[in-house]
């Protein structure tokens, strides 16, 4: 992994684990399963594109996912939380769309932004998770 997306994943965790919504934020796995509400960052993949502006700059496009794990006794409740938690995370990501000044607006994509937030199937009552999807762009000098 190249050190910008590192410093970027850093900084997404780091912005949710200050935010305070949270018992337990990651960098990687979900961590243990007794702390909740969790959240875990996880590096999805990077892509990278030739500026057109300057022919020794590459665009990066960071793409990660942020999976926020509740427990409730009620399913509804659980999903509930799980919505209003992913809710936050959209508030404090895009707090500092900038990452600290990691990220930039490009012509692939805005600095950061979040799309998609998805329940994830499978897990049994009293457990819920939902995704939300990640992208962050960054601009480089030479190759990744």
């Amino acid at each position: 992994m190249s050190e910008p997306a590192t410093d970027i994943l850093q900084d997404i965790a780091s912005s949710l684990q200050s935010a305070g919504h949270f018992a337990l934020v990651t960098l990687g796995s979900a961590g243990p399963a007794g702390e909740v509400p969790r959240a875990a960052v996880l590096l999805e993949g990077q892509d990278y594109f030739q500026a057109d502006d300057r022919s020794s700059a590459l665009w990066g496009r960071l793409r990660a996912r942020v999976a926020v794990h509740v427990r409730c006794d009620n399913e509804a409740d659980a999903l509930a939380r799980a919505g209003q938690l992913s809710a936050d995370c959209v508030q404090t990501l895009l707090a500092d769309p900038y990452r600290g000044g990691r990220c930039k607006d490009l012509p692939i994509g805005r600095a950061t932004e979040v799309g998609r937030v998805e329940l994830t199937p499978g897990l049994r009552r009293p457990e819920a998770e939902v995704s939300l999807a990640v992208r962050c762009h960054f601009e480089i000098e030479g190759t990744p």
